[in-house]
């Protein structure tokens, strides 16, 4: 019996540190928001590639127009890195934030978020309607 219960508490605490550990990326200082009374869209994010001794945050961000909806982003750049980043929408309303880092020629690092809408609000500011994000600012990208 006591092996068994031993045996239990070995596999579960295996199974959190997997589930810790499954971020291949941390992302820090997320935001997202249309401007009011403008077509301006910003994306702005920090991230580290996580297991990997990396502590300085890689700046990313992304400015596009937009009818006052948070857009989707084909072309997200990363300062001073090879890492890209992309957003795209789903078919129920989410948005999917995705960093890509080129490993070798023939294999990418990849990590996604889904930013569900309910983390997003449509605010009135005048004669204009924007949305903006309104979330955590800090999470893991789980690889893909």
């Amino acid at each position: 019996m006591q092996f068994l219960a031993a045996a239990s508490l070995l596999a579960a605490t295996a199974s959190a540190a997997v589930i810790r550990q499954s971020a291949v990326y941390q992302v820090t200082d997320f935001k997202a928001a249309c401007v009011p009374h403008s077509v301006m869209c910003n994306y702005s994010f920090d991230v580290v590639q996580t297991g990997t001794g990396e502590t300085t945050p890689i700046k990313c961000s992304a400015s596009t127009n937009s009818n006052g909806n948070l857009p989707e982003i084909t072309d997200g750049t990363c300062e001073n890195s090879s890492r890209t980043f992309t957003v795209t929408e789903t078919n129920d309303g989410s948005l999917v934030l995705a960093v890509t880092r080129p490993v070798t020629p023939n294999t990418n690092l990849n990590g996604q978020h889904i930013i569900r809408p309910e983390e997003v609000v449509r605010e009135q500011t005048g004669a204009s309607i924007q949305e903006r994000y309104i979330g955590p600012t800090e999470f893991g990208l789980t690889p893909f």
